[in-house]
């Protein structure tokens, strides 16, 4: 399959059984959920995370038998590890900070260890948030060693970080879609799911 692209906002999320959300689109929804205002090129993703739930969520007999699917999203170990140290990094520690305020900070001694900021606070909150997922969420194995990790790091460029690239491969002989916002995002053999106009401009079909 060459690099296919299916547009987030024209997409009905029963269409698949798994979904696998890059931790951006994550961190979109729980900034959504826990702080509120996420910004316009967000709502997307916060759109199709609701979705995604509110098909987990019906209970309705009739209304069951119309849909396809009750679409779980797919959590590895990796996947996990992202979310929380980027949400504490880019949303807890700016949100703190006032944002403009956090250039030149160090995270750790900062925010972290410092004992008056709200650092346990937020990822009290966060954790809860996280877990709130968990009947809506499928977790999987990484399989690091099977993934050949010598081979495609000596590969890696500008173009895509070793996280992307990790998850590229974790995901090309599953036949789950990948949810970003990331425009670097190239992924052959891996259908991707963005609004991001970038990579819905270089879609094949």
């Amino acid at each position: 399959m060459a690099f296919q692209t299916l547009d987030i906002n024209e997409l009905d999320p029963q269409i698949e059984p798994l979904y696998f959300c890059d931790a951006n689109v994550w961190i979109a929804a729980l900034k959504f959920y826990g702080i509120g205002d996420p910004a316009k090129e967000e709502k997307p993703y916060i759109d199709f995370v609701e979705a995604v739930v509110n098909l987990n969520e019906l209970k309705d007999p009739e209304a069951l038998k119309r849909i396809k699917n009750k679409p779980k999203f797919v959590i590895t170990s990796m996947l996990l590890s992202e979310i929380i140290n980027a949400f504490m990094r880019k949303v807890a520690m700016k949100t703190y900070f006032a944002d403009k305020f956090t250039k030149g900070l160090d995270f750790k001694s900062a925010y972290r260890d410092n004992p008056v900021s709200d650092y346990n606070k937020q990822l009290n909150n966060l954790v809860t948030d996280i877990i709130a997922f968990k009947d809506y969420t499928i977790l999987m194995d990484d399989n690091f060693c099977s993934l050949s990790p010598f081979e495609f790091i000596a590969e890696l460029d500008s173009k895509m970080d070793f996280n992307d690239r990790y998850y590229f491969e974790f995901l090309k002989s599953k036949n789950i879609p990948f949810v970003t916002h990331d425009k670097d995002c190239h992924f052959d053999g891996v259908k991707v799911i963005t609004s991001q106009v970038k990579l819905l401009h270089k879609r094949k079909y």
